[in-house]
């Protein structure tokens, strides 16, 4: 029996399905037993048992019956436990969020009151910008802008928005609001006007802009309508309470709306840039939309012209700095075309002609319109003896020359198009030219 019992022990261990594990030859045999006797530490009454821990391990700061050192409080000052520190930090940015955020528990949720946003021009297409806010009382009109026909639309020269709407809450509209003075803000009011006529609030080159609109289609009279807004003044207007704030655009005197409703207040933003260093030194009011978010927005109308593009738009300022190369390089005439409505650039580029010692001659009707209500409102500031006349252009050296004019967008009627052609009467172009196409805002 106990034969048996080894041969299948032995046939158990032997399996060709389980590995045999390798012996280490340092390792010391089952049968021998070794043993380690440890001797006694001799027993001294006259030591006493230390109740710190060991010099070179570091202290429990977190123990319970641990006692506070100095060093211990310095330390906790400094840092403190890493639990601590992550408890701080949520709460400090929570408080931050709160702060700065203005969560929806600012917003009345109880308020009852309704008000409807009604596009009707300007939403998914570039111009035309057009939209109503109304309530039960009372309407008014954001703007009123045209829009240019593209190449299929034949014999169609402008786009105006559908006023069918605004003939039916007629009754109800109280004004028309206008942020800026750009064309696919304002290029539509004579149009609307030969229909309905309405209040106009709108800052003073806005509405200059607009007046000489109305002296082209022979409404003179209706500037009776105009009202001149004061930026951070609050005008009652209907059941609204309405504010412009001012925005960096490549327009001056451009503007975002608070409008106060009773179901809340709305930010229309309209077109604007976050430029810090603008060249006439007024920055967008980050102070008074912080303000309105501080007491909680409904609804944010926000402009997304771009906001697809990765990274940010570069400062009014720096255009200013290629200007100054390209004078400095230019031989010839300097060309310089861009859009009639851009202060901005128009100042910038007759600055740098100015003092390098050219006469500026500005060509185009819309360019010369824009500039001489510019100047006459103090946004450009060039004087007049540095002004010429397109047909005193040949009296002067090409290198004394500075011509402004309109066709940056390849405009067919434009006068830079026709001076491609040789088709304008009063410039011809030449190899020696620089021309200046300054068509991105």
């Amino acid at each position: 029996m106990e034969e048996k019992k080894t041969e299948e022990k032995k046939v158990r261990r032997d399996r060709p399905d389980r590995p045999k594990r390798a012996r280490n030859p340092h390792r010391t045999p089952r049968t021998q037993k070794t043993k380690v006797e440890v001797p006694a530490k001799p027993k001294d009454n006259s030591v006493k048992k230390e109740t710190t821990k060991p010099q070179h391990r570091k202290p429990n700061n977190n123990h319970p019956n641990k006692k506070t050192t100095k060093n211990t409080k310095r330390n906790k000052n400094s840092m403190g436990p890493l639990s601590t520190d992550i408890k701080t930090a949520l709460k400090a940015n929570q408080i931050a969020n709160e702060k700065r955020m203005n969560p929806w528990k600012q917003i009345d949720i109880s308020n009852k009151n309704k008000i409807r946003f009604t596009p009707l021009g300007g939403l998914g297409e570039i111009g035309g910008n057009m939209a109503v806010i109304e309530d039960d009382e009372s309407a008014i009109v954001i703007d009123v802008g045209m829009s240019f026909p593209d190449e299929s639309m034949h014999g169609v020269d402008i786009l105006v928005p559908d006023f069918s709407y605004l003939h039916a809450i007629k009754s109800k509209i109280k004004g028309i609001i206008i942020t800026h003075a750009h064309e696919d803000h304002i290029g539509a009011v004579p149009y609307l006007f030969k229909e309905l006529k309405f209040p106009i609030y709108g800052t003073p080159l806005a509405l200059a802009m607009i007046e000489n609109k109305f002296n082209e289609h022979k409404l003179k009279d209706d500037v009776k309508y105009f009202n001149y807004i004061v930026k951070r003044e609050i005008y009652d207007i209907g059941s609204f309470k309405i504010e412009w704030m001012h925005n960096t655009h490549s327009i001056v005197d451009a503007c975002g709306l608070a409008v106060q409703t009773k179901a809340g207040t709305l930010i229309h933003t309209a077109d604007f840039k976050i430029d810090h260093t603008p060249i006439d030194n007024q920055t967008t009011d980050l102070q008074r939309y912080a303000y309105y978010g501080s007491k909680g927005v409904l609804c944010l109308f926000s402009d997304s012209t771009n906001s697809h593009n990765v990274g940010f738009t570069k400062s009014e300022a720096v255009v200013g700095k290629t200007f100054d190369t390209l004078f400095d390089l230019a031989e010839g005439r300097v060309i310089m075309s861009t859009f009639s409505s851009n202060t901005h650039r128009i100042f910038q580029a007759m600055q740098r002609g100015v003092k390098a010692g050219r006469k500026v001659c500005v060509i185009g009707r819309s360019m010369e319109r824009n500039i001489e209500i510019a100047r006459k409102l103090g946004f450009v500031d060039i004087e007049d003896k540095h002004f010429i006349e397109p047909h005193e252009v040949n009296r002067f050296a090409d290198n004394e020359l500075l011509v402004v004019t309109t066709g940056s967008q390849g405009e067919e009627m434009a006068a830079l198009s026709r001076m491609a052609i040789d088709e304008h009467r009063h410039i011809k172009l030449k190899p020696s030219d620089t021309v200046i196409i300054s068509a991105h805002a």
